[in-house]
């Protein structure tokens, strides 16, 4: 197919890209799959139940997504590294992107913690009462799974920056699979109820971070993690690490503490809004699954095309990428569109929530085929070429001005509720996608010099 043809001797063929790719789909389907099969057990406890972690969902999010970022930055330098040839310094560098990663996810869960109580009441606080009360049981669990999901993500982001991405794949299999027997066990069998569902989330990303440090330390075709606990802190490496994973971090802290003011919004709305909402955010990941896939993708061909000192062939793989994004995303949607009055009908909640969450996936639908890739995969492109300060702060801004502001205006003044919201998260991906294109355009993220 000339469409998708490469020109002769480039670094990365068609084969390797879908070879890299298929395993990161696979792992996302998993993800996705998981929260919601998750979704539909608490929902035999009912609407609160579903609630209640819905709302803790939405920090899990935010600190998932922060410890994503922190461990992606770290996983630029590996690539670069690994585009240089430099396998001294690519050890050294994964070895200290694990160590500062899953250092500040402790930190994190020291501080949600010892101030759970506060931030339930600071950005739920418009929820009933009994909701509030399953989020704090709920909480109370899932922060301890904070450092363990930070190992999970730096190792994971480090395998996928070698181009293995069949093992994080198969790691995530595994969690998946721990999570949803001893979910299973502990509300179904053990009659735990919410308790119950945060712990299985707990250990089984306890046991997949382990399993993955383990098998960096332990691998022989790959970069291998060595003196993981040895007391030899190398300050110039970490210093590149932070200079691309703080930017990259800030940028995910910014839309994370944006979508949680969002949720803050929408548990004012009534209970029916919330389930509705939760139900959505755990089906349309199966929608940008496909692209997601391809952000990682795109950001490890970026990162090794400029550790290679050659930035004409990562231009080259930023527009031939996007028409596979495109190509792949176009089918998704069709299906996911066709299929999804069955799919709701396998949720135990009232009709209103299910009326609702189709609207609100309808319109995610739409935004997810037209904008989707230009929002996020060009943005991945960029932080792997370590243009990952001017990504902040558009993208920070961007949250700011358009997903918040115009969230509340369509939420309250066009009395558009909760779906109000979601159509102001496709107009952030609009006003994105307009920058970050006219940047790669521009070329001036090619002058980035990282390593």
């Amino acid at each position: 197919m000339n469409f998708l043809k490469l020109p002769e001797g480039a670094r990365f063929s068609n084969r390797q890209i879908i070879a890299f790719l298929i395993p990161v789909i696979f792992e996302q389907l998993m993800v996705s799959s998981l929260g919601l099969v998750d979704t539909l057990m608490v929902s035999s406890l009912g609407d609160v139940s579903v609630a209640g972690v819905a709302l803790v969902n939405r920090i899990d999010t935010f600190v998932k997504a922060f410890s994503l970022a922190l461990a992606q930055g770290g996983s630029v330098i590996l690539s670069q590294y690994i585009g240089a040839q430099n396998e001294e310094k690519a050890q050294k560098s994964l070895r200290e992107n694990i160590r500062i990663v899953t250092a500040i996810g402790a930190f994190i869960m020291l501080i949600m913690l010892l101030f759970k109580g506060q931030i339930i009441n600071l950005l739920f606080g418009g929820a009933d009462a009994d909701v509030r009360g399953v989020s704090s049981t709920y909480f109370s669990v899932t922060a301890l799974s904070y450092p363990f999901m930070a190992l999970y993500y730096a190792c994971s982001s480090a395998f996928r920056a070698m181009g293995k991405s069949k093992i994080p794949s198969s790691a995530a299999l595994i969690m998946m699979a721990i999570n949803l027997s001893l979910k299973y066990l502990f509300i179904f069998a053990l009659d735990l109820g919410v308790f119950g569902a945060a712990l299985s989330t707990l250990m089984a990303m306890a046991a997949v971070g382990i399993i993955l440090l383990i098998m960096l330390n332990t691998s022989k075709d790959t970069v291998k993690l060595t003196g993981l606990f040895e007391f030899d802190f190398n300050k110039g490496i970490a210093s590149k690490i932070l200079r691309i994973s703080i930017p990259n971090a800030t940028e995910q802290a910014m839309f994370q503490l944006g979508a949680l003011a969002i949720a803050g919004l929408i548990s004012g709305l009534g209970t029916t809004a919330i389930v509705a909402d939760q139900i959505s955010r755990n089906v349309c990941p199966f929608l940008t699954c496909i692209g997601t896939a391809y952000n990682a993708v795109m950001l490890m061909v970026i990162g090794q095309c400029m550790g290679a000192d050659n930035s004409d062939e990562a231009k080259m793989y930023v527009k031939h990428i996007l028409k596979m994004d495109y190509l792949t995303t176009a089918c998704v949607v069709t299906v996911f569109l066709l299929s999804l009055r069955h799919l709701l009908s396998v949720f135990d909640v009232s009709a209103a929530a299910k009326s609702l969450a189709f609207y609100i996936m309808c319109i995610y639908a739409a935004g997810s085929y037209i904008v989707y890739p230009l929002s996020f995969a060009v943005p991945s492109a960029l932080r792997g070429a370590g243009d990952t300060k001017f990504v902040m702060i558009v993208s920070s801004l961007s949250m700011l001005l358009f997903r918040i502001g115009a969230a509340y205006i369509f939420a309250y003044a066009f009395d558009l509720g909760v779906i109000g919201t979601w159509m102001a998260m496709v107009s952030d991906w609009v006003i994105r996608s307009t920058i970050f294109v006219t940047r790669f355009k521009h070329g001036k993220w090619m002058e980035n010099k990282v390593i």
